[in-house]
């Protein structure tokens, strides 16, 4: 029971979670901190932080506090086997459509566990942290997306058809920033110098 517990927390980075139901977070001092408005009280000033190595949230405000499940409880005032069960139910494959939303969050995560993403961005004049937000600029690190989206439930055919993978079953992208334009075929203003090729972090372009 334990292991299948923290199983669901692994598959299910609480980040990713808030990030997918509208949680604007900031970085808050190291690159695993972040801070923003509580989901759970109303308040003006951030003062729920969330510690992506750990798995962990704590609001400073209300004083509430725990892991994914804990967060779930609270949220939607569930008892613990319904969070459980609720949290289950969103492994269950979402349709198509869904998918290059979660494989941009993941990308989007991934940008700010890598410092030298962080670096080409800032080398290119992109510093602010709310503009690198709004445009939803990610980085995709290369080898891990596929085994991601497969702990979403998503089939091997699925992935290569939308262009994730490669027909080896690689990462299409790897060790080059992404941003949610792209994969609408629109790219952001800021990355005119980007289009047309792969940019290659740490190779003198």
């Amino acid at each position: 029971m334990v292991e299948d517990l923290e199983r669901l927390k692994q598959r299910i980075p609480l980040l990713e979670y808030l990030q997918r139901h509208n949680w604007k977070p900031c970085r808050a001092g190291s690159r695993q901190e972040w801070v923003g408005l509580c989901p759970l009280h109303q308040e003006t000033h951030p003062s729920f932080y969330v510690n992506a190595a750990k798995n962990l949230f704590y609001c400073h405000g209300c004083g509430q506090g725990g892991d994914l499940i804990r967060f779930v409880q609270l949220l939607l005032h569930l008892s613990f086997r319904q969070s459980v069960a609720h949290l289950e139910q969103e492994l269950t494959p979402a349709p198509a459509s869904q998918l290059l939303d979660r494989a941009m969050a993941f990308y989007r995560l991934q940008l700010h566990r890598h410092p030298e993403a962080t670096g080409y961005l800032q080398h290119r004049g992109l510093h602010d942290p709310a503009v690198i937000e709004e445009l939803g600029v990610g980085y995709a690190p290369g080898g891990n997306l596929r085994r991601h989206l497969a702990g979403w439930g998503y089939p091997f055919d699925l992935l290569l058809d939308t262009g994730l993978i490669n027909n080896q079953g690689r990462d299409a992208s790897g060790r080059e920033p992404v941003w949610a334009q792209h994969w609408r075929g629109v790219p952001p203003p800021f990355a005119a110098a980007l289009q047309g090729r792969t940019i290659c972090l740490g190779v003198s372009q």
